[in-house]
């Protein structure tokens, strides 16, 4: 598992987590994380051709909603409160603006990849654009953060809080690992590696704000960037948004014990069951 970093002392010492580099994770394949593979594999090829007949509009579409379910995830509304997000509140109006960023963001990154290697840069490029609104002028879009940024209970500082990603010293080598690992960790199967390139974002949370939204969207780049995916059409957070404790707790259950099988084995049902999912809406569009 990673480690713990001592930070200041006295009444202000804090414990940051440094994650291990991806390099040095080695997974016991059990068989059911070996059928898992094959399955969800199988679904994201059956995703492909099913695809293959899409116009542009439909896909911009599909590509829209990945991004109004991520923004879900965000802020913890459940589907049948759906009609007050859209509504013309303050809060409707912030979560609109916070989907229209979202998928400028993704289109922007798409078209990218053509041009930019998956790296830090890009995905920085992409952040800017996420949080394009007065609610994230002092959350720095577009840089990586030089202060700690924690998870906890509300009201709850460093010294209490459930988990402190690293800080800024850790944070910059953590992610150079992170892209070395993108683009050359070819150890594992390529959808076990999105797994844990995911996790690994997370455990990083590079920037102070929007870092679920943009390792969301990395796990898309890097499946695209792959050509495991021919079409961004993917619905993901669709099927995190329906479990969204599950979720969070996989990725913390890692940071406590340093077993990621759980963690892929996770995902890749996720994947699977959103490779299935939106296969049959596109069937239903038809």
């Amino acid at each position: 598992m990673g480690k713990y970093r001592k930070n200041l002392s006295g009444e202000l010492a804090f414990r940051s987590f440094v994650p291990d580099p991806l390099s040095e994770v080695c997974l016991d394949h059990e068989a059911v994380l070996d059928a898992l593979i094959s399955e969800a594999a199988q679904a994201v090829r059956e995703l492909n051709a099913s695809a293959e007949q899409l116009s542009e509009e439909q896909i911009r579409a599909l590509l829209r909603k990945e991004s109004e379910a991520s923004c879900q995830l965000v802020w913890g509304v459940p589907p049948s409160l759906y009609g007050f997000l859209t509504a013309d509140t303050d809060s409707g109006q912030e979560w609109k603006k916070d989907v229209v960023n979202l998928n400028e963001a993704s289109v922007y990154a798409l078209e990218e990849l053509d041009k930019l290697p998956l790296s830090g840069r890009l995905l920085r490029n992409a952040h800017y654009l996420m949080c394009r609104s007065e609610r994230y002028e002092k959350k720095y879009p577009g840089e990586f953060r030089i202060s700690p940024v924690w998870i906890g209970r509300k009201n709850e500082g460093l010294q209490q809080a459930l988990f402190v990603p690293p800080v800024e010293e850790d944070l910059t080598e953590s992610f150079a690992e992170l892209e070395h690992y993108i683009h050359y960790g070819e150890t594992e199967h390529v959808l076990v590696r999105a797994a844990l390139i995911h996790y690994q974002f997370e455990a990083i949370h590079p920037f102070l704000d929007a870092n679920g939204r943009a390792g969301r969207l990395l796990n898309l780049l890097f499946l695209m960037d792959q050509g495991v995916l021919r079409q961004p059409v993917l619905q993901f957070s669709d099927i995190l948004r329906r479990q969204p404790v599950a979720y969070y707790r996989r990725l913390q259950h890692v940071h406590d014990t340093g077993a990621y099988e759980p963690w892929v084995v996770f995902f890749l049902t996720a994947l699977r069951d959103a490779a299935c999912a939106t296969c049959r809406q596109i069937a239903a569009e038809k």
